[in-house]
C-alpha cells in the first residue's frame, strides 16, 4: 500500500495531474498558475487532514492562488491526519466500512488501486458492483451505493469532482470517504436499483421488453420534461410537514423520513423513470432519454431551491430562505453532467449505462427526501417571476452603514461577472460551489425561452409555461442578496438558513 505521507512521488503525479480538465464548462479564468497552485492545495490537504477542503470552485470561477491560499488557511478546523490501525486489504475490505479510524487506510488502498485502473474500472467496481453492494457474510457492512449518496451527499459531491477535473487522487479520496460513511439510508437505494441487464447496454427492469428490431422503425419522439414528478412530490399526503410529524429538519429528521416514506420515494422515483423510458428500443434511445431526465432533476432542484426558498422566506426581511441543505442539492446536481451524461468535454469516457441510470435513480431517491424533510412547500413559479428579475445586480459599494438605503443596479448586459467575482470573494465556500453550479446550468440552458415546458399533459407542474432560462441568474441574484455581495463592500455578510420551514411556524 501507498501511505498517505510516503514520498511517491510518480504516484502523486498521476494521482493529482498537471494540466487540470477545464470541467464540464469551460468558464474563463483559471490559469496555469491557479491550477498549479490547487494541485499544491490538494497534495497538501491529502498529507495533513483526516477530512478534506474542496476548491474547485474557485478555481474554476477563476479565484487567484493567492484567494485559494486564503479560503484554505481559513480550514484550521480540520481534523489532522492520523494513521489508521491497519492497512486496509481485499480481506478485511468489507469488514472496515463505516469505520472512520480507517479512511487513511482506505485511501491508500484506492490511490493503490488507481495506479492501474482507471476511476471508470474504480467506480463501476467499488460503487455498483453486486460485490460492493451485497455482502451475503455482512449485511451491515455493504451497499456502497448507499454510503456515495450519505449525509449531504458530500461522498458523492468529492467522487464528481474527481471525474470533472480528471483528478484521480480525488476520486480516491471520494471513495475512501464513500467508505467510512456510515449506512442508513438503505430505503432510498433498494436491490432492485441495482439490477444487472440480462444483455450488454440495456437495465434489466426498464427495458426487459425492448429489442431492436431489424424492421425499419420511426425516430424516438421528443420528449420534454414536465416536472410531474414535482407536483407528485409536493401533493403526496405523506410528505406533508404534519405527516413527517418532525421537530427539526437535520439529518435525524432524514433518517427518520426514510424509514417511513422511503418505500415511497423510491416507487415514484421508478415510476418517474419508466414513463421517461417508456418508448426506448435500445441503447442509443436511452441515452437520448437520459438528457432529459438529467435536465429535469437538474431544473427541479433549483425550483425547489430558488422558487421554495423564494416562497417560504417569511416576512422576516429575508430575500430568500437560502436553505443550507436545499443548496447542496443544487451543488451535487451539478455532478450529474460528469457522471451520467456523456461530453466531449469530459475527461474520462461514460460508464456503463446501467450504472448511470441506477446513479440517477439512487440520487433522486435521495435528494428528494432531503428536500421534503427540509419543507415541502408550495412552487408558485409564475409568481415568483414576477417578483424577481434577470438584470439586476450587486448593490453599489457605499460607506452608508445601512445596506437598505442602497438600490440594486441595472445590468443590461447581464448580471453573472459581478455574481462570479462576488462569490469567490465570499468566506463560504459552499456560496461558490452554488453559484458555479447555476453559472454551469445557465451556459448549458440559458437559452431555454418561455413555453419551452408548457406541454405534456395536464398531470405536469403548473406554471412550468413560465420557465426559461433566467431561471439560474434569478435565483444567483436571490442567493447573493441573502448572503451578502462580498465584494462590493465585504460587509453585511450573513449565513446560509439552517431552519428549514420551520420559521414559518413560529409566531
Amino acid at each position: 500500500m501507498v501511505p498517505r505521507n510516503g514520498g511517491n512521488s510518480e504516484l502523486l503525479d498521476k494521482l493529482y495531474p498537471d494540466p487540470l480538465s477545464t470541467g464540464v464548462v469551460a468558464l474563463p479564468g483559471p490559469t496555469s498558475a491557479s491550477s498549479r497552485a490547487l494541485l499544491t492545495l490538494l497534495r497538501h490537504n491529502r498529507h495533513h487532514h483526516h477530512v478534506f477542503f474542496n476548491d474547485q470552485g474557485y478555481h474554476n470561477l477563476g479565484a487567484s492562488p493567492e484567494i485559494m491560499e486564503r479560503a484554505y488557511k481559513t480550514h484550521d478546523h480540520l481534523k489532522p491526519a492520523f494513521n489508521s490501525p491497519e492497512p486496509i486489504t481485499d480481506k478485511n475490505f468489507m469488514q472496515r466500512l463505516g469505520d472512520p479510524q480507517y479512511y487513511d487506510a482506505y485511501l491508500s488502498y484506492f490511490s493503490e488501486y488507481l495506479r492501474d485502473h482507471t476511476p471508470n474500472e474504480a467506480f463501476e467496481r467499488f460503487i455498483f458492483s453486486p460485490s460492493s453492494n451485497f455482502n451475503p457474510d455482512s449485511a451491515a457492512n455493504d451497499l456502497k451505493g448507499v454510503r456515495l449518496l450519505a449525509g449531504v451527499v458530500h461522498p458523492f459531491i468529492h467522487l464528481g469532482h474527481g471525474f470533472e477535473f480528471g483528478l484521480p487522487g480525488h476520486v480516491a479520496e471520494g471513495l475512501a470517504w464513500t467508505a467510512v460513511h456510515q449506512c442508513k439510508q438503505t430505503e432510498l437505494v433498494p436491490p432492485s436499483f441495482f439490477a444487472r441487464p440480462p444483455g450488454p447496454g440495456i437495465l434489466a427492469k426498464l427495458t426487459s421488453g425492448l429489442w431492436i428490431s431489424k424492421v425499419i422503425t420511426p425516430a424516438l419522439a421528443e420528449k420534454r420534461p414536465t416536472f410531474a414528478f414535482l407536483r407528485r412530490i409536493r401533493d403526496h399526503p405523506k410528505f406533508a410537514r404534519n405527516s413527517l410529524g418532525h421537530s427539526s429538519a437535520g439529518i435525524d429528521s432524514l433518517y427518520a423520513a426514510v424509514l417511513s416514506v422511503g418505500d415511497i420515494l423510491t416507487a415514484l422515483v421508478s415510476e418517474w423513470a419508466e414513463e421517461w423510458l417508456a418508448d426506448t428500443r435500445g441503447d442509443a434511445d436511452i441515452e437520448k432519454r437520459l438528457e432529459g431526465m438529467v435536465e429535469e432533476v437538474v431544473w427541479g432542484h433549483v425550483v425547489w431551491y430558488g422558487v421554495r426558498g423564494w416562497h417560504t422566506r417569511g416576512d422576516g426581511g429575508r430575500q430568500l430562505n437560502a436553505d443550507f441543505f436545499v443548496a447542496h442539492l443544487v451543488t451535487s446536481a451539478h455532478f450529474l453532467l460528469p457522471l451520467v451524461v456523456p461530453s466531449k468535454h469530459a475527461p474520462y469516457p461514460p460508464v456503463s449505462l446501467a450504472s448511470r441510470l441506477t446513479l440517477l435513480k439512487a440520487y433522486l431517491a435521495t435528494s428528494t427526501a432531503w428536500y421534503i424533510v427540509r419543507g415541502n412547500a408550495a412552487l408558485p413559479i409564475e409568481e415568483f417571476y414576477s417578483a424577481t428579475s434577470d438584470r439586476l445586480t450587486a448593490p453599489p459599494a457605499a460607506s452608508a452603514p445601512n445596506p437598505a438605503s442602497r438600490k440594486a443596479l441595472s445590468a443590461p448586459g447581464g448580471p453573472w461577472a459581478r455574481i462570479i467575482a462576488n462569490a469567490v470573494a465570499h468566506p463560504d465556500e459552499h456560496l461558490v460551489k452554488a453559484v458555479r453550479s447555476l453559472a454551469t446550468f445557465a451556459t448549458r440552458w440559458g437559452g431555454r425561452p418561455t413555453g419551452y415546458y408548457s406541454g405534456g399533459g395536464e398531470d405536469g407542474l403548473e406554471g412550468r409555461e413560465a420557465l426559461d432560462g433566467t431561471l439560474f441568474v434569478r435565483v444567483a441574484n436571490l442567493t447573493l442578496d441573502r448572503l451578502g455581495w462580498a465584494h462590493e463592500s465585504g460587509k453585511d455578510l450573513n449565513n446560509w438558513d439552517c431552519d428549514g420551514d420551520l420559521h414559518l411556524l413560529v409566531r
